[in-house]
């Protein structure tokens, strides 16, 4: 063979690589981009899905209450709720029995609630310990998004966290007075400086 043909063979040869290595890097950043865009769409999904929290709130001590919040971006509906035993206000009323814990909820809008009043702090740690629930009271809120695809969230509160709480006082009309007097009797001083 002479310099020539081999010059050509190799020049096609040289080709032929670039070409293969081309072809792979492609083929590697389709890849990586289609990989990005899935992460993507995961992402926005897992941001506009819903999410339904079952909580006991503590914000109204001594008064506690059990709340539904929808608390994701996304509506959520055929809401359902198991709790891991019956929760019951201090008369003995069962609060799981009420009708949308027993039958559950249709529909749940993004950020809204429904409150329903359990009891006093103490009233509630008093049945917990009678009751043995060292650990608190699990529910499990099984629901779907408006395309249908099901989630279930499993929450547990533990009012006894807050037995040795000393924040249980809640304000009443004294407090209010008080505080009327208190904002009066400033004017006043205020007045009689001038």
């Amino acid at each position: 063979m002479d310099i020539a043909t081999i010059a050509q063979i190799a020049s096609a040869a040289g080709t032929l690589a670039y070409l293969v290595v081309f072809g792979i890097l492609y083929y590697l950043l389709v890849r990586l981009y289609r990989e990005m865009l899935d992460e993507t769409r995961a992402g926005r999904r897992a941001q506009e899905r819903p999410q339904i929290l079952v909580e006991a709130d503590y914000s109204r001590l001594p008064s506690v209450d059990l709340v539904i919040r929808s608390i994701g971006h996304g509506a959520a509906k055929n809401i359902s709720f198991e709790f891991s035993s019956e929760v019951e206000d201090s008369e003995g009323f069962a609060l799981t029995e009420l009708p949308y814990f027993k039958r559950g909820l249709g529909f749940l809008a993004p950020d809204s609630e429904v409150r329903i009043y359990w009891d006093t702090l103490d009233n509630v740690i008093k049945m917990l310990k009678e009751k043995g629930f060292e650990d608190g009271v699990t529910v499990t809120a099984h629901y779907n998004d408006l395309d249908g695809r099901p989630f279930a969230d499993r929450w547990t509160f533990d009012p006894l966290l807050y037995e040795e709480s000393h924040n249980t006082r809640q304000a009443n009309m004294s407090d209010l007075v008080k505080a009327v007097r208190n904002v009066s009797d400033k004017l006043d001083e205020r007045n009689e400086r001038r």
